[in-house]
């Protein structure tokens, strides 16, 4: 019984402390934006928007960001370097079902669904003389 008690005892502390861990590992990024690769396998695959892992890789260099918001809706993206051209991007978003809106986020085309001004969009960005190229989801609920 002494026994029984001494090795339940640790497994409950060693629950705790697992826990402990699995928590603070979450929480530590919880509010900065989180840059990563296919190659950091669990942030890819726990962080990136379906949409964004879908989208055609318009360089060999790229990279993904999860905004947390921090006030505002938060955000996937992929970035490319070196890009000569976007042409692949806009072809995917009309694929999907998404048109240019006439307005436009500063050097950035938005993206939205016919009819649902509150439903997700794109921010799709270029700039032809360093080739860099961003896509931008709004992850809104």
């Amino acid at each position: 019984m002494l026994q029984f008690l001494k090795w339940g005892g640790l497994t409950i502390v060693a629950v705790l402390i697992l826990c402990w861990l699995f928590i603070w590992f979450v929480a530590s990024g919880v509010n900065e934006t989180i840059t990563y690769t296919e190659k950091d396998f669990f942030k890819y695959h726990t962080l990136t928007n379906k949409d964004i892992a879908q989208a055609p890789r318009i360089s060999d260099e790229y990279y993904f960001e999860s905004h947390p918001g921090d006030g505002y809706e938060p955000t996937n993206s992929i970035t490319f370097k070196g890009a000569t051209g976007i042409a692949p991007l806009k072809v995917y978003l009309k694929e999907m079902g998404y048109i240019r809106d006439g307005r436009s986020l500063g050097e950035m085309e938005i993206w939205l669904k016919p009819g649902q001004s509150s439903g997700n969009q794109f921010y799709l960005y270029f700039n032809a003389a360093t080739g860099d190229a961003e896509l931008t989801k709004v992850l809104n609920n």
